[in-house]
């Protein structure tokens, strides 16, 4: 393992100021250094970033928790008790990984508020948690997760975007500031949002799909994967 050569130093700290979107609003740069591990195979903390296939994946565990508003939150994010999975990164990392496969912040529309009516914008991604049962390894699409207690089934698989998250007055990244990656009611903080907006105004419908057993604090893995155009979600 060798820590990354001075041009990807150099794409990395680009991916970051890229983010902003306004001269002299940047994020900090990356928390720690990118590394390269393989041919198109990087690690930035404990975000693995495959640039050939365009795929993010972060270790992460399963929240003690049951009504959500969010998929992921960052480590030791305030957002934890409404929120699936803690991944093992912060809001700049897992942002400059997405950045890193591709996602373009020039072409989204992130949320204005809370439970925004209006659908975000931005290139589209898949989404895929993994996880262990036993000597099976478990793969569903991220959906699988968000249990909807009215229609008594998980949401319909549909189209996650990369938003980007915003930046604040006082040059703040609201993705660290709020402690949330991934959502799906329609919120400004995250990075990537669900289009539908399944959870928009109702708190308290959404919640941890129980018949998926996942216990509190199973170790998980969530892949994020750019998709063309013209890809469909698996």
């Amino acid at each position: 393992m060798s820590t990354v050569n001075g041009f990807y130093a150099l794409l990395a700290a680009a991916c970051v100021a890229a983010s902003a979107p306004a001269a002299g609003q940047q994020p900090p740069r990356p928390s720690e250094p990118v590394q390269k591990i393989g041919d198109s195979l990087f690690k930035l903390g404990q975000i693995t970033i495959d640039t050939a296939r365009g795929e993010v994946s972060v270790p992460g565990k399963i929240n003690p928790v049951s009504t959500l508003e969010f998929v992921a939150n960052t480590r030791g994010g305030v957002k934890a008790y409404e929120s699936a999975v803690t991944l093992e990164t912060d809001g700049i990392d897992f942002n400059v990984a997405m950045l890193l496969i591709g996602l373009d912040v020039t072409h989204s529309r992130a949320p204005t508020r809370h439970f925004d009516p209006v659908p975000p914008e931005g290139d589209r991604v898949s989404l895929t948690l993994a996880w262990k049962r036993g000597a099976e390894q478990v793969r569903v699409p991220a959906e699988q997760l968000l249990f909807d207690k009215a229609a008594q089934q998980t949401i319909p698989v549909g189209t996650w975007v990369y938003t980007g998250s915003v930046i604040v007055p006082g040059g703040r990244y609201l993705a660290n500031l709020d402690g949330v990656l991934i959502g799906f009611v329609h919120s400004p903080a995250p990075i990537i949002e669900h289009v539908s907006g399944a959870g928009v105004n109702r708190y308290g419908e959404i919640v941890l799909n129980p018949h998926l057993g996942l216990e509190p604090n199973t170790a998980v893995t969530l892949t994020v994967k750019a998709l063309g155009p013209n890809a469909r979600q698996p």
